[in-house]
């Protein structure tokens, strides 16, 4: 199977809430929960995060790490808006480099720490836009751009995989959540970086591919087959790497609007589950899209997020471990 991940921070209580305790108690309870490895984000400048010491305090040494950079993308998005890898303008491309140039260090540091590399894969997201910042202006994003960002990335020699996430395009008439390139585009976009010379890891594979969070390809269509054609689209292209299981919903919830990246838990049988029967993603729908993305995978696992927004260290392990539990299974057919 490959590496089981939890986006551990989509269920932790928020730090500021009371000095961090609850959360350091999550990080000690999901210590003996068995999966592989962390999802951790890149988050705004001045917050704990990828700090070293931070994430030795939380992460068990023998589990690995998928670090994400679109919380942090997000943010500068929303101060810039021709800030990102594919941006056309220089200066917003040459700035979200130096934010993944963060996560570069880290994950330097954190394998002289450990004596070994963590870090199993960085993911990156095609921002801007090719119609600037969620149709709202800035610089539009540039494929070739996005491809130089990547050569420069796998440049770096990180030994962990570079993927492209993969979020909701521009779709006309609806409000996007992200608003980034289409699938085709990414495809092409990684296809581009093999062109111009990217580095591959050093057992000679490419360090370049795609990963997919179901919530977010679902919100894009509106529907549960979407994840199960970006998921075909990958494979076949030969560049899916991932699979993160988080859900989404036609209707408003505890978690948000309709058709909001909420993170909302999939829906499943498990009392853990029993908030999030709106959830289009169930055991079946998980199940389509593992299958529709083949043999490829570095990871999969779970990321979703808890209401009500005060519930308790033990009740968001219970969810962690049913929401990791439905991965096991969706993904063992």
């Amino acid at each position: 199977m490959p590496a089981l991940t939890l986006g551990a921070y989509a269920i932790a209580p928020p730090p500021e809430t009371d000095g961090g305790r609850a959360e350091r108690e999550l990080y000690d309870a999901l210590g003996d929960v068995p999966f592989d490895a962390y999802e951790l984000p890149l988050v705004a400048e001045g917050l704990p995060g990828l700090e070293l010491d931070w994430v030795r305090a939380r992460v068990p040494e023998d589990r690995d790490l998928v670090v994400t950079a679109i919380p942090r993308t997000m943010v500068r998005l929303g101060r810039d808006a021709s800030y990102g890898l594919a941006s056309s303008d220089e200066d917003g491309r040459q700035a979200a480099l130096a934010d993944l140039a963060v996560v570069r260090d880290f994950a330097l540091r954190l394998a002289d720490a450990s004596g070994r590399r963590r870090v199993l894969a960085i993911e990156v997201h095609s921002a801007p836009g090719p119609d600037g910042m969620n149709g709202r202006g800035g610089a539009p994003g540039s494929s070739e751009a996005f491809a130089r960002s990547l050569v420069e990335i796998a440049s770096w020699g990180l030994g962990a995989r570079v993927v492209v996430e993969h979020c909701d395009r521009l779709v006309e008439g609806q409000v996007p959540e992200k608003g980034f390139f289409p699938v085709v585009d990414e495809i092409a976009a990684a296809r581009r970086a093999d062109e111009l010379g990217a580095m591959p890891l050093d057992d000679g594979s490419a360090a370049l591919g795609l990963s997919l969070n179901w919530g977010r390809s679902a919100l894009e269509d509106r529907s549960g087959q979407a994840p199960v054609e970006h998921a075909r689209a990958a494979a076949e292209a030969g560049l899916l790497r991932g699979v993160i299981l988080s859900g989404a919903t036609p209707e408003a919830t505890a978690w948000g609007a309709p058709w909001s990246d909420g993170h909302i838990p999939p829906r499943g049988e498990a009392p853990a589950l029993a908030g999030s029967t709106a959830s289009a993603l169930d055991l079946d729908a998980a199940r389509a899209t593992f299958a529709a993305a083949g043999d490829g995978l570095d990871y999969v696992g779970a990321k979703v997020s808890v209401r009500p927004l005060d519930a308790s260290v033990a009740e968001r392990v219970a969810l962690a471990e049913a929401s990791l539990d439905l991965v096991r299974r969706a993904f063992a057919g």
